[in-house]
């Protein structure tokens, strides 16, 4: 399975890709330049002396950036295992592994906001900058999703990865978007043991929100208000020892609060379309973060074409 053979059949290549062939052809147009600048470096890097001129050598099996990107988008989307693959694509399971950690820092930092403390080479560099290139920007929608893995071996590392909520072992992140469903922030992964609001703070989030923009979370970051006082937080009210049941003005508040909510909601079942952050994820957590990026900044990719054309 190719680009050139799989783009004949259109209802197939959105199937497994996610992706129009329209909308595939423009994504592989913007990463063209940064595919050709990561490929230099890496072979200056791995063979800083070579006399040979760039395309000499050893053919690697997959030369289109159109077959690589394909290829990391169809394992984001079905997730299925390097074997499968192998078959797929005509190609061993190495190069499956090496193609799917080297595509996605092509786009990890593209279509989504950056925490600015990480941000090298973003023209972007705070949500204020962000606002400026997208005027209708008026609220942010900040909420929290969990994801399955494999219980781990060691008892020190089964600990931190223990949720209560799932009750099963879990990695954590948070999104950040505006009412329409674009993602504007993606926090750090941390363990399912962390609290979605001890999350909040440790992201970066608050420190970049402006004061004049309204924040819409759920009960899980009860204490945003004491904390962090210059925000304009909306926040559901919640029953408690001291006030058991709400009063007919609250139960309208929540209600009203939710429908704007429902969006990051949506947002959230959006990326999980992608079972690579829907099944249980089987691979290396360190480059758990990166795959999340990827696949938040194909979804911005998706809603950003999807909404040029309405």
């Amino acid at each position: 399975m190719q680009y050139t053979s799989l783009k004949l059949r259109p209802k197939h290549f959105h199937s497994f890709s996610g992706l129009k062939v329209e909308e595939f052809d423009r994504l592989v147009a913007s990463i063209r330049d940064d595919w050709e600048t990561q490929r230099l470096r890496r072979i200056e890097k791995n063979n800083p002396n070579r006399q040979r001129r760039i395309g000499g050598g050893r053919k690697y099996a997959l030369t289109l950036l159109e077959d690589q990107l394909l290829l990391t988008l169809v394992w984001s989307k079905l997730y299925f295992s390097y074997l499968m693959f192998e078959y797929l694509f005509g190609i061993d399971e190495s190069t499956v592994s090496r193609t799917v950690n080297n595509t996605p820092l092509l786009l990890q930092n593209r279509f989504v906001f950056q925490d600015p403390r990480k941000s090298g080479r973003k023209k972007i560099t705070t949500i204020e900058e962000l606002k400026k290139l997208f005027p209708d920007i008026d609220d942010i929608l900040a909420d929290a999703t969990e994801q399955v893995i494999p219980r781990p071996e060691s008892k020190r590392k089964r600990k931190p990865y223990h949720s209560g909520k799932k009750r099963k072992f879990t990695v954590k992140t948070q999104i950040a978007t505006k009412r329409n469903g674009l993602i504007l922030h993606v926090s750090p992964t941390v363990g399912g043991r962390m609290h979605d609001y001890k999350l909040f703070k440790r992201s970066g989030l608050p420190q970049v929100i402006p004061k004049d923009m309204r924040l819409y979370v759920d009960n899980g970051y009860q204490g945003i208000k004491k904390d962090y006082p210059d925000l304009t937080v909306s926040i559901p009210f919640k029953r408690s020892l001291g006030h058991p049941e709400l009063t007919r003005s609250e139960k309208i508040y929540n209600k009203k609060q939710r429908r704007v909510r429902i969006k990051v909601e949506n947002t959230l079942a959006k990326l999980k379309k992608y079972h690579v952050l829907s099944d249980v994820y089987r691979h290396s957590l360190q480059n758990y973060n990166q795959t999340f990026r990827f696949v938040a900044n194909i979804v911005n990719f998706r809603m950003t074409q999807r909404f040029q054309t309405l």
